[in-house]
């Protein structure tokens, strides 16, 4: 185990903040070499060893143990650990507080390890990477993302590392609401871009708030009800509370169209996993070349998802602040 200071040392990368003032971090722990000794992941359910257990509860004493730190999202996961953390403004040395904080934790359980090896069924000799990642959470935006992150931390091992089949790009995509001329990559459910299945393509201008909003997101509920897929970019904040409705709610069928180029290492992000998991999510990307997203590119980017659309069962809806375009022969109910 290296000194507190020299893993102090080592992760101090945001040296134009001031720790004195207080900060959030994202904070991870990884076993050495990346050993499952926590636990296991089997259909998207997380299985704590009994070291696992012990992991997750000394960790959430952090902070009866450290006064002046709080927790908040934390998650153990078979070879690593996250959490969230907030250190209270004032203290003399705040990096070294919580280089401590980390470093008497770590020994805690290696400790645990030890002295319980046979009873945790542990064999091979329980081991810790050097140091920690710290990632510098400076807004409640970031704060949240991780917040996320760490939510669908164990859907996203169970999509990535026992079901990578559900991550394989199709392409060149076939389907008839697809322009042949183009080329379409995929990720999901294929299957919701059939002629048969009722879509809608939603668009909500950034000046739509209020109890307007409000009134759009039911009427998106509704059109969930009725077996519509919904189908956007999910860019401005309206159509981000509208992706975050198809995410929470299970009956809900949503395709999601990339602004640029889908590349090779392809990742979801984490508020998708659980939808790709459930096989009721689909992302396309057109091209095979990085978009800047300007405003000929939006426009087009917006004429797709139109086409895409209408192409078959389906609808567009663009909602403005003074009323809504609709284009399509069907209706989601409503006037």
């Amino acid at each position: 185990m290296t000194s507190p200071h020299k893993e102090i040392k080592r992760y101090r990368r945001f040296m134009g903040w001031d720790y004195s003032r207080g900060a959030s971090l994202f904070i991870t722990l990884v076993t050495e070499p990346r050993q499952p000794a926590f636990g296991s992941i089997v259909d998207g359910k997380l299985k704590l060893t009994p070291l696992g257990e012990e992991a997750l509860r000394s960790l959430e004493a952090l902070p009866l143990y450290n006064p002046g730190l709080s927790l908040f999202g934390r998650v153990v996961m078979p070879d690593h650990l996250h959490f969230n953390c907030h250190i209270v403004p004032g203290l003399n040395e705040p990096l070294k507080f919580l280089g401590n904080a980390v470093r008497r934790l770590k020994n805690h359980i290696s400790k645990v390890s030890r002295d319980g090896q046979t009873a945790f069924g542990l064999t091979a000799k329980f081991g810790w990477r050097q140091g920690y990642h710290d990632h510098l959470l400076p807004n409640e935006q970031k704060i949240a993302s991780t917040e996320r992150y760490i939510a669908y931390n164990v859907a996203k091992w169970e999509l990535m590392k026992n079901r990578p089949e559900a991550l394989r790009i199709v392409e060149p995509l076939d389907s008839p609401r697809l322009d042949r001329a183009d080329y379409w990559k995929g990720v999901g459910t294929v299957a919701l871009l059939d002629e048969e299945n009722k879509i809608v393509s939603l668009r909500i201008s950034r000046q739509v708030k209020g109890k307007h909003l409000e009134e759009v997101v039911k009427r998106m509920e509704s059109a969930i009800e009725r077996g519509f897929t919904i189908l956007s970019g999910f860019i401005s904040p309206g159509e981000k509370l509208v992706r975050d409705l198809c995410c929470r709610n299970k009956k809900a069928k949503f395709i999601r169209i990339l602004p640029s180029m889908m590349p090779l290492n392809y990742k979801p992000e984490s508020v998708y996993v659980e939808a790709f998991l459930e096989n009721r999510y689909l992302e396309l990307a057109k091209g095979n070349e990085e978009v800047e997203f300007g405003r000929a590119a939006c426009l087009e980017y917006n004429e797709e998802i139109v086409k895409i659309a209408t192409a078959g069962e389906g609808l567009a809806v663009y909602w403005r602040p003074e009323g809504l375009i609709r284009l399509g022969s069907i209706w989601i109910g409503g006037n």
